[in-house]
C-alpha cells in the first residue's frame, strides 16, 4: 500500500518519530507544503491522486484539509472516487475542528494508531461555488474574525494557537460589529434581512472552541445554518460565551436552520471563509452537499 503524508511545517517531533516506524511495514513517502506553487497542498494531493497514492494523511489544521481536498476533487472532477483512496488526519492546526468531529485525537502516537488500524468512516463534504469545504463555510463577522486570526497567527507565532480566534473575535467585537444585508434561500424557506453572520457547517464547531451548530453530523446528508441577527457589543459578549457553550440557539437574535442546497446573496461583494480562509468575496453563493464521498480513516 502507497502512503503519501502531506505535511504543513514545520513538522513536529512526534510525528517524524512515528512516520519512521510506518516506514518499516508501508511504502511511505512524505512533502512538505509550501503556500504558494507546486507545493502547495491542493497541487500536492492532485498529484498523489494521479500517481496512485492509496492513502493520503494530512498533518496539519482544516486549512491544510481543505487545500488538499480540493485538490482531490480537482484530480477526479466530482465523479465518484472509484478506487480505493482513504484520507488520514495527523491533527497539528489551530482549531483541529474537522479532526475533533471525526474523534481523532490531538496526540500525535494516538493518530498514527488510527492510520495502522484501517478504520474508515465516509463523509460529507461541501461546495461552495467552484470551492470545496470540508467542516465550515461563513460569511461576514466571521470572514473578518478569520482574516484576523491568520495575521495574529503569523505575526505572534509563539502565543497559542487555539486562542486566535477568541481574541480576534474579543477585539472585532470591540473596534465594530458589522451588520450585512444578506439573502439565504433553501429548500424549506427564504431570509432576507442585516446580518451579522451566518455559519454554514458540516461538523458542530469550528475556530478550535465555538460550538456554533451543536448536533450537526458529517455524514447525514445535510447542512446546518446559524444565522445572527443585529446584536450590541455588551450582548455579543454574551453570545460568545453561549456559542462556545453551544447553548446560544434560543437567544432571539439567532436563527437556526438545515438545508442540504443553499443560495446566499449580498447587493455588495460578501466576505467569506472556508475552513478558516478567506477568499475574496463574491455577490452570490451555491452551496451544497456533497453526500458521503470521502472514506477517511477514523477510531
Amino acid at each position: 500500500m502507497k502512503i503519501i503524508f502531506i505535511v504543513k511545517p514545520p513538522p513536529k517531533k512526534d510525528y517524524l518519530k512515528e512516520v519512521l516506524k510506518l516506514k518499516n511495514q508501508f511504502e511511505v513517502s512524505q512533502e512538505f507544503t509550501k503556500k504558494e506553487g507546486p507545493q502547495n497542498a491542493r497541487n500536492l494531493a492532485k498529484k498523489a491522486i494521479e500517481e496512485g497514492f492509496e492513502r493520503i494523511i494530512f498533518v496539519g489544521g482544516d486549512g491544510l484539509i481543505n487545500e488538499g481536498v480540493n485538490g482531490i476533487m480537482a484530480a477526479v472532477k466530482e465523479k465518484e472516487i472509484s478506487f480505493d483512496l482513504t484520507l488520514g488526519i495527523i491533527p497539528t492546526g489551530a482549531g483541529n475542528n474537522f479532526a475533533k468531529e471525526l474523534g481523532i485525537p490531538k496526540k500525535i502516537k494516538k493518530a498514527f494508531e488510527i492510520i495502522k488500524k484501517n478504520k474508515t468512516t465516509l463523509v460529507d463534504i461541501g461546495k461552495v461555488n467552484d470551492n470545496f469545504f470540508v467542516n465550515c463555510l461563513s460569511f461576514g463577522f466571521d470572514a473578518l474574525v478569520n482574516d484576523l486570526a491568520n495575521k495574529i497567527k503569523t505575526k505572534y507565532p509563539f502565543l497559542p494557537k487555539e486562542g486566535s480566534y477568541l481574541f480576534a473575535a474579543l477585539k472585532e467585537i470591540l473596534f465594530k460589529i458589522p451588520l450585512f444585508e444578506i439573502g439565504i434561500k433553501s429548500e424549506k424557506k427564504d431570509f432576507r434581512g442585516q446580518l451579522v453572520l451566518v455559519s454554514i457547517t458540516n461538523g458542530s464547531s469550528y475556530g478550535g472552541i465555538f460550538k456554533i451548530n451543536p448536533g450537526a453530523s458529517i455524514n447525514d446528508g445535510k447542512f446546518n445554518i446559524c444565522f445572527i441577527r443585529e446584536v450590541g457589543k455588551l450582548r455579543a459578549f454574551f453570545d460568545i460565551y453561549k456559542v462556545i457553550r453551544g447553548t446560544h440557539a434560543n437567544l432571539p437574535e439567532v436563527g437556526t436552520m438545515e438545508s442540504s442546497f443553499l443560495v446566499i446573496s449580498s447587493p455588495q461583494p460578501l466576505p467569506y471563509e472556508i475552513d478558516g480562509e478567506v477568499l475574496l468575496p463574491e455577490k452570490q453563493y451555491q452551496v451544497c452537499v456533497l453526500p458521503k464521498k470521502l472514506k477517511i480513516l477514523t477510531p
